[in-house]
């Protein structure tokens, strides 16, 4: 059983043993791990600890604000924009694995000048235990694991890692959240990917993409909050597809397979794979059997079809539980709630389908990338 007391006073002369009497900067992404991370060193070693929030362009609506204002009366967090640059040196990409390794080498560039303008040489972030058997398990590359792949960030960049929850799984980290006093839409905040909504820009990055999922995130985040999933989001593709014949056959149901790939895990291994949508139904036990068969072969998700219209963009909706996000289960919403999410998000220009990803972590990641 995890007890914050005794994890502080066991990681407390180990930070201090690494740090000795210099100043360190903590990145925050507004996330609970990062958040958590930068407030337990700031418990430890005080005004020593610069909280930085780098704003890269893919935060949710108003995220660095409504953070910075959550954590005044914890820890002084500083926010640099750096939109333009992420978003310039980004647009276009395509691949899952190239667009989460570009945003690390800009991320970890930037924060290294920040660095170094506090005379610091230490950098704490939030990394926790699924991040890094996610990476080495060759899954996907979380962009704040480093070490555990050999990087060696003091010659590369310029710093060296502190990683206080590194061994800790996400309800540890709430724990301990809780413990330091966090606010509770810090403590119990959904879980938000370092390289934010970049991710769920699933595909090509546009910034017509980028703007329908950032309002997708919002509708779909307003809606799915009362009722507390472990993470709901939206993510945004093209609607572009074709028919597959065979599984149409085998499922009696038209099939759509769309040119956009996501990413998946099978076999403990990544699996980047073509996602299928079917057609509206009220029954998980099917729902589960449909998205079973659909997965088996070479999809990494399964999608549900809740709503058709004229735009170029599929919104996904993601809704799943799990207890250390190693594994997941998806959430069993009624199709009157699917419905009324489907109406809002209609309204967002460009949507012209909205699916709900009905698709288990195996074999389907939480995130699509």
């Amino acid at each position: 059983m995890f007890e914050p007391e005794k994890f502080i006073e066991e990681i407390e002369p180990q930070v201090k043993s690494i740090v000795g009497n210099n100043r360190v900067v903590a990145a925050v992404s507004g996330g609970v791990d990062s958040t958590t991370a930068a407030a337990l060193m700031y418990r430890i070693l005080g005004d020593r600890v610069i909280p930085v929030m780098l704003d890269t362009g893919f935060l949710r609506e108003d995220e660095a604000e409504s953070v910075r204002l959550m954590l005044r009366d914890i820890m002084p967090l500083k926010v640099v924009d750096m939109s333009q640059k992420f978003l310039s040196s980004l647009e276009g990409l395509k691949d899952a694995e190239e667009k989460r390794k570009k945003f690390r080498d800009l991320f970890y560039t930037a924060i290294s000048e920040i660095i170094k303008t506090h005379e610091s040489k230490f950098l704490v972030q939030g990394t926790i235990a699924a991040d890094w058997i996610e990476t080495q398990g060759g899954i996907k590359t979380q962009h704040n694991v480093l070490v555990q792949l050999g990087i060696n960030t003091e010659q590369t960049w310029g710093f060296s890692l502190v990683e206080p929850l590194a061994d800790l799984y996400k309800n540890e980290v709430r724990e301990l959240a809780r413990y330091l006093g966090l606010p509770k839409e810090i403590s119990e905040r959904q879980p938000f990917p370092g390289p934010g909504l970049l991710v769920r820009c699933v595909g090509a990055l546009t910034r017509e993409k980028l703007k329908i999922t950032r309002k997708s995130n919002k509708v779909v985040e307003s809606l799915l909050e009362p009722l507390k999933p472990s993470q709901y989001f939206a993510a945004v593709f093209e609607s572009n597809f074709g028919i597959d014949q065979r599984l149409s056959e085998i499922l009696g149901d038209e099939i759509h397979v769309y040119e956009t790939k996501a990413t998946g895990v099978k076999g403990d291994v990544r699996s980047y794979g073509k996602m299928a949508s079917f057609s509206l139904r009220n029954d998980y036990k099917e729902i589960r059997e449909v998205s079973r068969k659909i997965t088996s072969g070479d999809f990494t998700r399964a999608l549900m079809r809740v709503w058709k219209g004229e735009g170029n963009y599929t919104v996904a909706i993601r809704a799943v539980n799990t207890e250390d996000f190693m594994t997941a289960d998806i959430l069993e919403l009624d199709t009157s709630v699917l419905t009324k999410i489907a109406e809002r998000l209609a309204m967002i220009p460009g949507v012209g389908e909205v699916v709900y990803d009905v698709t288990t972590k195996p074999p389907a990641t939480i995130e699509f990338e």
